[in-house]
């Protein structure tokens, strides 16, 4: 289930996974660049947790209360759009 651009709920036999995904450069040793998927896995129990994690993770970056607020409404809308 995708939630933006980079984050999507995965779900395997116990968990819920909250996964970022993004596009990278490695650079390898003989100094080749070479693109590949960044991928960093964060396990909840439900989606419920999930979700409040992935809010979190994006209101960190909020410079001001007008800000968290809009991103909230973005999330509670990003949300209604894809899954209800």
């Amino acid at each position: 289930m995708k939630l933006d651009e980079n984050y999507l709920l995965v779900y395997d036999e116990s968990n819920v996974v909250l996964r970022y995904e993004e596009n990278r450069i490695r650079i390898k040793k003989d100094k080749t660049k070479e693109p590949y998927l960044f991928n960093e896995d964060r396990y909840y129990p439900n989606v419920k947790t999930a979700l409040k994690a992935y809010l979190n993770i994006s209101l960190k970056e909020s410079t001001s209360i007008v800000d968290v607020i809009d991103r909230i409404e973005k999330a509670e809308k990003n949300t209604r759009d894809h899954y209800c």
